[in-house]
């Protein structure tokens, strides 16, 4: 357990294994630093648009059937 003081504009992004180990069907999975740099790259975004950039990044690299469920939340602290 840990606690984190969030700045305004500060953005928090919780996700499940299912983003980092979507695998393509040679088995290379997407992968933490992956989820990380597609979060940088999109950080500008809002809540809802970063939270799709991030499901479709996954899509993209793994595009076949998922072998478990992609779950995000993504927050951006206002005050």
């Amino acid at each position: 357990m840990a606690e984190v003081k969030l700045a305004p504009g500060d953005t928090l992004v919780l996700y499940t294994d299912g983003a980092s180990e979507a695998a393509r069907a040679d088995g290379e999975q997407f992968g933490e630093s992956r989820v990380i740099d597609t979060m940088r790259a999109h950080c500008r975004l809002s809540p809802a648009a970063l939270l799709e950039a991030i499901v479709d990044a996954v899509r993209e690299f793994s595009p076949g059937e998922q072998q478990d469920d992609i779950t995000l939340v993504v927050a951006r602290c206002t005050a």
